[in-house]
């Protein structure tokens, strides 16, 4: 067994090996299929290792594999970590803004917090709708009262991206 499917293997040994396979391929078909891996696989030193990976990608193309998992339901539960891999990679492609918002308001804790860092890196918003879409799914958020514990940080994001829509 080998590339690609090698990472589903059952066998550790074969899941890591594969794994320095797709770090020398260095090939943007390894995105997704790593992100599988570290969402369903058991053992942590493999988890651990598939996200050094995802946090350090230098494949520009990888940003948009990580913004489509921000809207792949059998993604959810790692949303916060792809945030995460995204903000450490580098990614912050303003079209991901209305992504980036939804996964705050249906998120947990974890997902707002890093959405809230990958907001704060933004240094500009050209698409008005990204950003107005942005703005309402944080307002109703706060207005509906949802995810109280995430209140305080659903303030500084709005804060944040009414700055950004004050310098267009």
């Amino acid at each position: 067994m080998n590339g690609i499917s090698a990472l589903f293997s059952a066998k550790e040994s074969e899941v890591l090996t594969a794994l320095e396979e797709a770090k020398e391929s260095g090939d943007i078909q390894w995105v997704r299929p790593l992100m599988e891996v570290f969402r369903d696989h058991p053992a942590d030193a493999v988890r651990t290792e598939v996200a050094s990976m995802l946090s350090a990608l230098k494949v520009s193309a990888a940003s948009d594999v990580f913004a489509d998992a921000l809207e792949d339901p059998e993604f959810e539960t790692v949303y916060a970590d792809i945030l995460g891999f995204m903000w450490s990679s580098g990614f912050v492609p303003e079209e991901s803004l209305r992504r980036v918002a939804n996964c705050a308001v249906e998120g947990d804790f974890r997902t707002v917090v890093e959405a809230l860092t990958w907001i704060e890196e933004l240094e500009n918003v050209h698409d008005e709708n990204q950003l107005m879409d942005a703005i309402l799914l944080i307002r109703g958020a706060l207005e509906e009262g949802k995810n109280a514990d995430a209140k305080g940080l659903y303030e500084v994001i709005l804060s944040t991206l009414l700055s950004l829509e004050r310098e267009q």
